[in-house]
């Protein structure tokens, strides 16, 4: 799918044939270490239905993208079998002076969702940070269905079936002892901060246990429901979104203070 909307921008459906040409949407560096490994991502979860709409100005920049998957393969603690499950949607700040951007992905999501047949189209949002706000869904025909902390599932029925839900990952914390960051290249510009959070680690005596996510099942067994970074420290949540260093820094500084031997 390719198109020129009212507004300008073109439209473009992102999968294994045209990768190459529109690149990963949410990044544009490829000299970032995160690009390769989502580009990896992305090549493996074309094969289970993942793709993304990106919406690219005249010069091939990337203004907005939202990035889909069946639901049953969703990167994210979640119960969705039958629809199409959204991972994330942002607009770039120069796609924000286009206007209406997000509006448009999320009405092209729904297209999407019809044309494969699916129960509907579903999100997971948050006001908090690293997530798309629920109002862009909401304003186009989505409806708030379940709630688990900061994270809300929004979804638009077209058929009939079960409606999308949290899984419980009540004991899924327990799994982690010691130090732990369990994340996924589903985001990018998460592997840049890995080393340097191993380092700032050790450089106060403790061990920070890397774990990579290698699959949707995986995924949907995490620690937090974002899923795709999770800092764990003995079964306790500290963090479910990415860190900066500063931040972890603070975090080593006044919740581990005693940890270190």
């Amino acid at each position: 799918m390719s198109s020129v909307d009212a507004g300008g921008p073109t439209l473009e459906k992102v999968g294994p044939g045209n990768l190459a040409d529109c690149g990963i949407g949410c990044l544009t560096g490829k000299s970032h270490p995160g690009y390769r490994a989502k580009v990896e991502w992305l090549e493996e979860r074309f094969a289970e239905g993942l793709r993304f709409l990106l919406y690219r100005d005249a010069q091939g920049k990337p203004l907005a993208f939202l990035e889909y998957v069946p639901g049953e393969y969703a990167w994210r603690p979640v119960d969705a079998p039958g629809w199409l499950f959204a991972h994330c949607l942002w607009v770039y700040t120069r796609g924000q002076k286009v206007g209406g951007l997000g509006t448009r992905l999320v009405k092209a999501f729904v297209g999407e969702a019809r044309e494969a047949g699916a129960i509907g189209a579903a999100a997971m949002v948050s006001d908090g940070p690293w997530m798309a706000g629920k109002q862009v869904f909401l304003r186009n025909g989505f409806e708030l269905v379940a709630e688990a902390d900061r994270f809300e599932l929004v979804a638009l029925r077209l058929g009939e079936g079960p409606a999308p839900r949290f899984r419980d990952i009540s004991e899924n914390l327990s799994r982690y002892q010691g130090l732990n960051l369990v994340y996924s290249n589903q985001c990018p510009m998460l592997p840049k901060s890995v080393d340097a959070l191993v380092e700032m680690a050790a450089a106060r005596g403790l061990e920070l246990k890397v774990h990579v996510i290698d699959s949707p099942k995986a995924a949907q067994r995490a620690p937090s429901h974002y899923g795709v970074f999770n800092l764990v420290w003995n079964g306790r949540l500290l963090a479910d979104h990415y860190v900066s260093g500063g931040r972890f820094k603070n975090i080593l500084k006044n919740e581990l203070a005693d940890a270190a031997t």
